[in-house]
């Protein structure tokens, strides 16, 4: 049987070859950062499934599925963005969206998602991420390379951080991730350092400031060890209260 095609089509390149990793090899995949390709690639690659960031810049996820639609093309879509309205929500049901998952996304949960829709199960619209999950997705949001020691480090970090926003990040913090990675404090707190720094010089300021506050001169400052991880610890208990209350 021939291997379907996905498309994916999001603005973080960290996460979009991260996806498309996870997907080669059961499907053939293309990806792309920019709406207007996209639009044009669908037009000759015709994907089975669409992997669809609505916040995509060149077009606008909903416009661009409309004028996919408008081309007589239909493939299956998988939406996803961090906040979702009535409006789009109803919109997204209208243009028959098949899936909507709430970034930060689990690329796990993706791959599974993909699967069911390729086969056309029965699956419900909407999905929330796991604590582990969406510190994890935030964190390559934030462009944290996976490959990085501080990437554990810091996912570890935060959700500890969650449970006890109280806690010194030197005395009680430090040690706690690194009896749980088995490493040492000192290699746990340079390790977060040098990843932080890593992304914060290649950042994506319309992706840093959804998290951190912008200077008076419109800059971002490199955040402290101390001040990434409870920013996140924040989102974190946030995003769970507001779970919750649904």
């Amino acid at each position: 049987m021939e291997k379907q095609k996905i498309y994916i089509a999001d603005s973080s390149e960290d996460f979009r070859e991260t996806l498309a990793d996870a997907l080669r090899g059961t499907y053939h995949v293309r990806t792309t950062g920019d709406g207007r390709e996209a639009l044009e690639t669908i037009k000759t690659y015709l994907p089975d499934v669409l992997v669809l960031d609505l916040m995509i810049p060149g077009y606008d996820g909903l416009s661009l599925l409309q004028k996919i639609t408008q081309s007589g093309i239909r493939p299956i879509v998988l939406a996803t963005s961090f906040y979702f309205s009535a409006y789009v929500a109803e919109s997204l049901a209208r243009m028959n969206v098949a899936y909507i998952m709430i970034k930060p996304c689990d690329i796990s949960a993706m791959v599974t998602r993909i699967a069911d829709m390729s086969q056309r199960a029965e699956i419900p619209m909407f999905s929330h991420p796991e604590p582990r999950t969406l510190v994890s997705n935030v964190l390559l949001h934030l462009g944290i390379a996976t490959k990085l020691r501080g990437y554990g480090y810091l996912r570890e970090a935060v959700l500890l951080m969650a449970q006890d926003v109280s806690q010194s990040v030197t005395k009680e913090l430090y040690p706690a991730v690194a009896a749980r990675c088995h490493a040492n404090s000192e290699q746990v707190e340079r390790s977060i350092r040098s990843a932080i720094h890593s992304a914060w010089k290649r950042r994506n300021d319309s992706v840093w400031q959804m998290y951190f506050v912008s200077d008076d001169t419109g800059l971002i400052p490199r955040p402290t060890n101390a001040s990434f991880v409870r920013r996140l610890a924040d989102y974190l208990m946030l995003e769970q209260r507001e779970t919750f209350q649904e």
